[in-house]
């Protein structure tokens, strides 16, 4: 009885965001709708192993826009090659530690934090009364948030601070949150929770709500 009542709850959580989705398109749409509609994220990491499931898998999406993208124009297409390795080799601990959970493997990946953290640079900066570090990767920060969903201890809220980063927009005409541009992320991320917990796509899984979306 416990069981089906947590999957009802994540089921109302995803139903949610594909609602979200559906509201983005609207014709009239106007101002971004707030982030924070994202932070339910941390009730489907109930616990490590879907946090670092999440992580991985957006860490392979990181690695496939990187690799299908052209050198970035602040980079040398050294640096470029020296993030991809990066990425690479962040992914492959990320599969060695889910099929064997080791201190070793945790330790490798506090070590490509460390690596990640030195290629950000300390560029800090005073912005309306508060310092703020500006990084020279949007790909490394969400790599950065992915590996804290397996070495920190508050991993759901990294998780939640991944999808943000990966699904946040910004348009002049919609300010900044969730967006139109925002929608297949969305979408992209609800497909995933949707996988984990109920073995079934959003179509399956919601099909009178996916027809318009």
């Amino acid at each position: 009885m416990k069981q089906k009542s947590y999957q009802e709850a994540y089921a109302t959580k995803i139903k949610k965001w594909v609602e979200t989705a559906k509201q983005l398109r609207t014709e009239n749409f106007r101002l971004a709708l707030p982030i924070t509609r994202l932070t339910s994220i941390k009730s489907l990491c109930h616990d490590e192993i879907a946090a670092e499931q999440f992580a991985l898998y957006l860490s392979k999406r990181v690695q496939q826009q990187v690799n299908n993208a052209d050198c970035a124009s602040h980079l040398s297409p050294e640096e470029w090659d020296q993030y991809k390795t990066l990425i690479t080799n962040t992914v492959t601990q990320m599969e060695r530690y889910l099929e064997t959970p080791t201190p070793d493997g945790k330790q490798s990946l506090r070590q490509l934090l460390r690596q990640i953290d030195e290629l950000q640079g300390d560029d800090y900066r005073n912005v309306s009364w508060a310092t703020v570090r500006f990084v020279k990767s949007g790909e490394l920060l969400k790599l950065d948030y992915a590996i804290r969903c397996f070495v920190e201890q508050d991993f759901s809220y990294y998780a939640y601070k991944l999808a943000r980063e990966f699904i946040e927009g910004y348009k002049p005409q919609h300010g900044t949150g969730l967006i139109p541009e925002s929608v297949p992320m969305l979408l992209e991320v609800a497909e995933f929770w949707c996988q984990y917990y109920f073995g079934e796509n959003l179509t399956q899984k919601f099909p009178k709500m996916m027809i318009s979306t």
